[in-house]
């Protein structure tokens, strides 16, 4: 392509510089992620698929978590995984993450794999080393892209192998060679094993082939594009087959099974909350990924991209006369990275299938979305003004870039290790609890883990810190607050530590034990339990004393037995007005809490304030156990 095709990639000591940096700051932060069962079940896949061709276990095709998902990069991550673990033993060296944070480390490996190859396609897109660079770094400046490439080894370990598979199908389109079409073929291949939605290059590839036969001038040029296309397709269905032994036993139906099974995901649908409202993950709004997509990427991808498809746009403008754009050059791969970008949205339109957590099933649109880009960028540095006045225009938009790029990168590390809660300036992110309120955040609950670690400094080094004993009152309640509606309440004993981002509550620490947390929490604790009680009890049940007082409310048990602070009560709010309810309760028409107390003089005791607006009913109670409404 244009100042490229035909010569070497040569060593490009800037873009791998840069490519080192993000390789030594993810070596340096791998293990501050926590751990998500993704990296479980892919282990459990490489270890059954191999089981399964070594000797012939049969529980490979029993599961449908094993057999409809590709081993191709879990194989190999289990075999590195496992030799770490041989040389640690054989250093007398044992620490139990090991499994999971070797896993990271290769993942996100294969992520920044990725974005360099997203930087030799842009290079071959124009010739044009910075443009490429900046191109990069659009690509491993994704906020969420960048925190599920060390934890969630499916979806980023796609969305690279998609660039790679791209750069294949450059490289075949410029050389046009039956070599070249092979290699291809053998990446699109490995892509559809990985993901099903790899046929979406698979198609548009053959639809360029199909275009590329129309053109040909005479029997000779129809032969090679016949030949080359063959070759594609054969070597693709080959290295389909031989990487998935699902389908070596009867491969034309299983083929057709995999095929349709995937086509829409075979989970039990799930709970998804999206703009306020609980959808069923396989009944989701048609703008669904779509409004993902654009609350989650930084400004300046979305913008670059879409100035991309724009330029892309004009510059093909007066293609369907003639047609000449659409051979080899960068027009073509430019028609089939915006294919690559839309054709999946189109079906997600029109298929709706089940999907959950934003846009993590479809991360593999940032690479095409971001090569997209270089025809902007190219755009910009083949302005038409000359002299000053081009050197003003080309640095001023270089200026907005760089604050843009090094914006993205600036929130990125104001809030690690939580980039996979990222929001770009679209949605409200400074009203408290706003964002959680209305979207599902912490799909994997992994905020825990800085939970649990803060936990753990508050206990004496050295001793058996974290133990599950059902007879022992705990030490400390660690809570997600992704699954709240208001976590500025007291629903549990003092909250002495808690985690935001953007205003919004992650998780909370409490302690059932007062002495633990700092005399002004414990003196507000008090305060708000002496005000509550003042007072004769609004309510008794199960041994419990209920008071009401103004927007508070508190319980209290004279014996304050072993397991009497474990013990949840449910509190459910009807508010006089239903709309004061966040859209997913409305239908239910009450609001729901869990609330335990501390251990205080002798007593066991809880308090939580009540919501801001009027309330038609509070029902409490242990459930299975007692029940009571409260008097109001």
């Amino acid at each position: 392509m244009t100042g490229y095709i035909g010569k070497r990639a040569r060593f490009h000591g800037l873009a791998l510089s840069v490519w080192c940096l993000f390789l030594i700051t993810g070596l340096a932060i791998f293990d501050d992620y926590g751990n998500s069962w993704e990296t479980i079940s892919q282990h459990n896949v490489a270890i059954h698929t191999l089981n399964y061709v070594l000797h012939d276990n049969q529980t490979l095709l029993q599961i449908d978590a094993l057999r409809f998902y590709g081993a191709a990069f879990a194989v190999p991550q289990l075999l590195l995984t496992d030799l770490f673990l041989l040389m640690e033993r054989a250093l007398g060296l044992e620490d139990p993450r090991l499994v999971y944070l070797v896993s990271y480390v290769l993942t996100h490996l294969f992520f920044l794999i990725g974005g360099f190859c997203c930087y030799l396609l842009a290079l071959r897109l124009c010739g044009d080393r910075l443009v490429a660079l900046l191109v990069m770094l659009l690509f491993l400046l994704s906020p969420r892209l960048y925190a599920h490439s060390f934890f969630n080894s499916k979806d980023p370990v796609f969305a690279s192998a998609f660039v790679m598979a791209l750069l294949f199908a450059s490289r075949a389109f410029d050389n046009d060679s039956v070599g070249a079409y092979r290699w291809s073929g053998a990446a699109a291949g490995l892509l559809v094993h990985l993901r099903i939605m790899g046929m979406v290059l698979v198609a548009v590839v053959l639809v360029f082939r199909a275009w590329a036969w129309f053109r040909a001038e005479g029997p000779a040029a129809r032969r090679r594009v016949v030949a080359t296309t063959a070759a594609f397709a054969l070597w693709g269905v080959v290295v389909l087959f031989i990487s998935l032994p699902y389908l070596w036993e009867d491969p034309l139906w299983r083929l057709a099974e995999y095929w349709l099974v995937l086509a829409d995901h075979p989970v039990v649908p799930a709970r998804e909350l999206f703009r306020g409202q609980a959808f069923s993950s396989a009944t989701l709004p048609w703008d669904y990924v779509l409004h993902w997509f654009a609350i989650s990427q930084p400004p300046v991808t979305l913008l670059l991209g879409l100035l991309g498809l724009g330029a892309l746009g004009l510059a093909t403008q007066g293609v369907f006369k003639h047609g000449a754009a659409w051979g080899r050059g960068e027009l073509r791969f430019g028609g089939l990275l915006a294919a690559c970008f839309a054709l999946p949205l189109v079906a997600f339109v029109l298929l709706r299938p089940n999907t959950y957590e934003g846009w993590r099933h479809f991360y593999f649109l940032h690479g095409p979305f971001c090569l997209l880009a270089t025809f902007a960028l190219m755009g910009l540095r083949q302005l038409p003004a000359r002299g000053l006045r081009k050197r003003w225009v080309a640095g001023a938009a270089g200026a907005l870039m760089a604050a843009g790029l090094g914006a993205a990168a600036l929130e990125m590390a104001q809030i690690h290790p939580y980039q996979h809660l990222y929001f770009n300036f679209l949605v409200d992110r400074k009203t408290p609890e706003w964002l959680r309120t209305r979207y599902t955040m912490d799909y994997y609950r992994l905020t825990l883990h800085q939970g649990y670690e803060y936990m753990l400094r508050q206990t004496p080094a050295g001793a058996r810190r974290l133990i599950r004993d059902p007879n022992r009152d705990p030490d400390f309640y660690l809570v997600s607050r992704d699954i709240d509606v208001w976590s500025s309440h007291d629903l549990f004993p003092p909250v002495f530590h808690r985690r935001k981002v953007y205003n919004n509550t992650l998780w909370t620490v409490s302690t059932p034990d007062l002495s633990r947390v700092a005399p002004a929490v414990a003196d507000a604790y008090r305060a708000l339990h002496r005000a509550a009680t003042a007072g004769e009890p609004a309510a008794r049940a199960g041994g419990y004393e209920v008071y009401l007082h103004g927007k508070r409310m508190a319980w209290a048990k004279e014996a304050c037995e072993s397991g009497a602070l474990r013990r949840e009560f449910r509190l459910n709010f009807y508010p006089a007005n239903a709309d004061r309810l966040p859209e997913r309760l409305r239908k239910r028409g009450y609001w729901t809490i869990r609330v335990r107390g501390v251990r205080f003089d002798g007593k066991c005791l809880g308090a939580t304030r009540l919501p801001d607006f009027a309330l038609a009913r509070v029902r409490l109670g242990q459930p299975g156990e007692w029940e009571v409404d409260i008097p109001l």
